[in-house]
């Protein structure tokens, strides 16, 4: 395994800065990565008060009164008796763990913080977690200057910051699915069977929050393969990695599903009857695919206006989501700005003047990271087509990557200015939607 140790940068990801992403990360680094971090945490513990005083955390599906239960401490004594925790401990156990032990722990603060305030600052510090995490897997592969503003591109995606401003799992989805990345971005420079019994456990939690995060392992095993073909000798512990999924399947369906009391609907008996309630129900056609494409891969970094007031088909009297329109870009002058400065990012890096004359190994990882964005997406099409923000938040890390890689090692001028210059109309246009004005 001593050929993953042997990582080659691109373009500006030289052997210097690989050298120095080795070293002890610099104070002024890490204050300012403790910066970012924090101020995402108040970000969005302080978006929750604003979302919930405008009645707004049920937008783009968001099942925030499940999870509101949550604060009703003794937690794991009312799953039994209450529908709501009932449904959140089937197929999130994670969240509901994360919640009843920090109730717990902060409980005190409940003499000046309400517990419904006390639990979205858990999902806040999710949020922030994340972000970190996110930081991270980004000075994997981009020069720390690169990562630190990309690091903010991603805490003021709108994904990202809606749903960890509201009590949901989907932000506890995404953090975990960030961590994934970010430490395989760190064992495939350095392999150990620490680092990958770390990820290993990782992968079990992010399964046992939700199932489907058993994606993430078609990441390595792409990018071996990308790599060294089909020589699997380098990727022989993917084999054993990968039960993590099935691990945590047997441990929902067998043993937290046994322990639960029967539910009174159809669509939470397990996950396969989920799954086929959902596609009963779903009706498929270019436009819905359109608009779950849209919603994919844009309008979960960058809200395209002000107010989610449009009503998907499936639920004509539910005005919660974005009308599927690229166009709606181009309403105001900040969205204007995202999406030039958006198409200035990704376009520059891909013209011949300015693209890296050679990608390196790093092509191995952005096939990974798309197959990963692909394979997630194919499944929520079928699974639930008119909820793609929803399920996007665990693929906006990826989608970044996807773009900074290649950003960092392009030969575009004034690249840092460029890309703080797109997060500041990109913070200005989420930041309206948050604030609904």
């Amino acid at each position: 395994m001593t050929d993953l140790s042997t990582e080659v940068r691109v373009a500006e990801c030289t052997q210097a800065n690989s050298q120095n992403s080795e070293s002890a990360l610099p104070a002024s680094h890490v204050v300012y990565l403790a910066l970012v971090v924090g101020a995402a945490f108040v970000l969005y513990w302080g978006s929750s008060f604003i979302l919930d005083a405008r009645k707004a955390t049920t937008h783009f599906g968001a099942d925030s009164w499940y999870y509101a239960e949550l604060a009703g401490g003794d937690i794991i004594r009312r799953v039994a008796s209450n529908y709501y925790l009932d449904r959140v401990a089937r197929f999130h156990p994670t969240t509901v763990f994360m919640a009843a032990a920090w109730m717990q722990v902060f409980s005190p603060l409940t003499q000046w913080i309400a517990p419904l305030y006390l639990l979205k600052a858990m999902f806040a510090a999710t949020g922030a977690v994340g972000v970190w995490a996110a930081s991270s897997a980004f000075a994997a592969v981009v020069p720390r200057g690169y990562a630190l503003l990309f690091g903010i591109v991603y805490a003021v995606s709108l994904g990202v910051w809606y749903f960890a401003s509201i009590e949901e799992s989907k932000i506890v989805t995404a953090s975990l699915s960030a961590l994934y990345i970010a430490i395989y971005l760190h064992v495939r420079k350095t392999w150990t069977v620490r680092g990958v019994v770390f990820l290993t456990g990782i992968l079990l939690v992010a399964c046992l929050n939700e199932m489907i995060s058993g994606f993430l392992v078609i990441i390595p095993v792409v990018d071996i393969f990308m790599r060294y073909g089909w020589d699997w000798r380098q990727g022989r512990w993917i084999a054993l990695h990968a039960l993590a999924g099935p691990l945590a399947f047997a441990i929902i369906e067998g043993v937290i599903f046994g322990r639960l009391v029967g539910v009174s609907h159809p669509e939470g008996t397990s996950h396969f009857g989920m799954l086929i309630f959902y596609i009963s129900k779903n009706y498929y056609s270019l436009e819905n695919i359109y608009s779950f494409v849209i919603n994919w891969l844009f309008f979960n970094v960058a809200a395209p206006s002000r107010d989610a007031a449009y009503a998907v088909p499936a639920w004509a009297n539910y005005k919660g989501y974005f009308e599927p329109s690229l166009i709606n870009y181009f309403t105001s002058p900040t969205s204007v700005a995202v999406a030039v400065l958006f198409c200035a990012v990704v376009v520059a890096s891909a013209l011949p003047r300015y693209r890296a004359e050679r990608t390196g190994t790093m092509a191995g990882i952005i096939w990974a990271l798309a197959a990963y964005v692909l394979l997630r997406g194919l499944f929520f099409i079928v699974f639930n087509p008119y909820e793609p923000l929803l399920f996007s938040p665990a693929v906006t890390l990826a989608l970044l990557l996807m773009v900074a890689i290649p950003f960092a090692a392009s030969k575009v001028p004034a690249k840092q200015a460029l890309l703080g210059v797109f997060a500041a109309p990109l913070f200005i246009a989420n930041g309206v939607f948050i604030i609904g004005r």
